[in-house]
């Protein structure tokens, strides 16, 4: 967690890696490492001094039944509405939507920190009601979505797996040029080496390299493959009367993750 909240750090994604510092302080905490612990914690607080933060503004009477505010396609919870909120800086696209409602998206640019700024939700029109014979969902195309957002997702995961592999197999690269390279070197003078031991040494150093670079892009891809998966809409029919009375009378039961950087 600390090396992937530096590579967020490092990319300027300043909001994610302060959130990951956090929570790995908060891990390090509850298992006793003190020294991990301290490391998260100074990280954390110097991203603080910089961070982007937005408010999304929603006035009162706009409040409407249903309402609700995505930032980049992730759910923001009503509780962190008008309320300045650590953001990624960059583009950013804001949709506001409710039942009955034309939904609105808008497009952000967040500017770099440290700096905060507003977003106010505008009041949304009313939808053009369905005509005679349509459903009143609308011709969704819930199911393809939601096949193509797994399909990504199963495809993305399956990257991740490989990458994290590439980067164990340069791992083992990396120590096993490093050990050999120790007998073409003075056991007095660890830097005074043959040709081969220096070349054996560089080639373990570019295999480190690899091996973190594969590593922290294999655990980030494999999480937002799984993300996209846990995401995908359930795809379910758009007409429930063609759909099986057992499977109607059924409970519906889902799982959602969701979060706001």
């Amino acid at each position: 967690m600390l090396y992937l909240a530096d590579c967020y750090e490092q990319a300027g994604r300043t909001a994610s890696a302060w959130a990951l510092f956090r929570e790995a302080e908060d891990a390090a905490r509850r298992a006793e490492q003190s020294d991990r612990e301290h490391i998260a914690n100074e990280r954390a607080t110097s991203l603080e001094a910089r961070l982007s933060k937005l408010e999304l503004r929603v006035p009162a009477e706009r409040r409407i039944a249903g309402l609700e505010l995505r930032l980049n396609d992730a759910p923001v919870p009503s509780a962190s509405w008008n309320v300045p909120l650590p953001v990624d800086p960059g583009k950013a696209q804001l949709e506001a939507r409710a039942p009955g409602k034309k939904p609105v998206r808008i497009q952000l640019t967040i500017a770099d920190g440290p700096g905060s700024q507003v977003a106010e939700v505008p009041a949304l029109a009313d939808a053009p009601k369905p005509g005679p014979g349509e459903h009143a969902s609308g011709t969704s195309s819930g199911p393809a979505s939601s096949s193509v957002q797994s399909t990504v997702g199963y495809v993305v995961s399956a990257v991740g797996v490989v990458a994290l592999a590439a980067g164990g197999f340069f791992g083992y690269r990396a120590y096993s040029l490093n050990k050999r390279s120790k007998g073409d070197c003075r056991a007095d003078d660890a830097n005074a080496c043959t040709p081969t031991g220096v070349s054996q040494r560089a080639d373990a150093k570019t295999a480190g390299t690899l091996s973190t670079v594969a590593t922290v892009s294999g655990g980030a891809l494999l999480v937002g493959g799984i993300t996209l998966v846990l995401t995908a809409p359930s795809g379910a029919p758009a007409n429930a009367s063609t759909a099986d009375p057992r499977q109607a009378a059924s409970t519906p039961f889902g799982l959602q993750l969701s979060g706001v950087w």
